[in-house]
């Protein structure tokens, strides 16, 4: 696959993955993969993934974001109410509720960073979809601690 098929799939994937704005009271953010997937189509020529394998993989990749998304918003909800804990303990709570969720979305992000480079590429797509978790991860606890302090108003 050539780089301009893969920028274009690249964009086409950034445009697919979306904070539900209606559970975040109107915030809505980008996932961030540009400079990951961009950096990752460099490294080296990926396989030949089909239509079907693309959307599966981006599918499969929204759905598991979504469902931790939806995981932390339903966790915290449940100890918003006690003042006494600050937000940053309630979404570390949340965090503890969610960890099998959140691991489902980094095998999904690792797969879906991993199937678009060749075998020579695996160990550096690995680090960047690490990476991706990690700051996804640090995006959902800052909307979930927006998302209490909204809801103490």
């Amino acid at each position: 696959m050539s780089n301009s098929n893969l920028n274009a799939h690249y964009k086409r994937v950034i445009g697919m993955i979306f904070f539900d704005a209606a559970r975040w009271r109107g915030a809505t953010i980008v996932v961030a993969l540009c400079g990951s997937l961009a950096s990752c189509a460099a490294l080296s020529p990926a396989p030949n993934l089909t239509s079907d394998e693309k959307k599966t993989l981006s599918a499969s990749l929204n759905e598991k974001y979504k469902a931790y998304q939806d995981c932390m918003a339903s966790e915290s909800d449940r100890f918003s109410h006690i003042t006494s804990a600050p937000p940053s303990d309630i979404a570390k709570g949340a965090q503890a509720g969610c960890e099998a969720a959140f691991r489902s979305y980094h095998q999904a992000v690792t797969k879906h960073f991993t199937a678009f480079v060749s075998s020579a590429g695996q160990v550096e797509a690995r680090s960047r979809a690490d990476q991706h978790a990690s700051d996804a991860k640090d995006r959902t606890w800052g909307h979930v601690i927006q998302r209490v302090l909204i809801q103490r108003q």
